[in-house]
């Protein structure tokens, strides 16, 4: 059995150097993996910036992003660099969930539409294959790296909605 505990990024009143030393405590306990939210209108750390640090005080525990709100970030191919890049600096480590969201609010916060964010989700997920794949991406642009090892991080889809289990299904 597998048992991941969650890095507290929401937790009011939580520092750095708590952060860090519950990443370390998480690893020398033994859990399988560490898992971060993401919310922009929340007072809560950046999800792949805390990852990227416990990445550097651990050597064995999964990193999860559960779940990231890739459509609320209106850049893929940045977030496809910046996902590659936390991947391979923990070597190898990234699971990243993923899901559509719920809460306008982060999406109004990015200027980014909330209604389409399924149909943006999809189009992100192609964009970080594509990237993480050495192919051109949808604004024809290609080199982007680092190219992680092997097909990259882990994506898992998340959601409850019909939509969300055909998304899942496909990706």
């Amino acid at each position: 059995m597998e048992i991941g505990v969650g890095l507290p990024t929401t937790v009011p009143d939580t520092d750095g150097p708590r952060l860090l030393d519950w990443a370390r405590r998480a690893e020398t306990y033994g859990f399988s993996s560490l898992g971060v939210l993401d919310r922009l209108v929340y007072d809560s750390y950046e999800p792949l910036t805390a990852l990227t640090a416990a990445a550097a005080v651990t050597t064995r525990i999964r990193l999860a992003t559960t779940v990231l709100l890739a459509a609320y970030r209106p850049a893929p191919a940045l977030l496809a660099k910046q996902l590659a890049t936390l991947h391979e600096l923990s070597g190898g480590r990234l699971v990243v969930g993923v899901a559509a969201g719920g809460r306008e609010d982060d999406f109004r916060a990015t200027a980014t539409g909330y209604h389409d964010r399924g149909r943006r989700l999809d189009e992100t997920l192609g964009e970080l294959r594509a990237v993480w794949d050495g192919k051109q991406t949808a604004t024809g642009v290609t080199g982007i790296g680092p190219r992680p090892a092997g097909r990259g991080p882990q994506i898992v889809v998340g959601g409850h909605t019909p939509a969300a289990m055909r998304r899942a299904a496909r990706h």
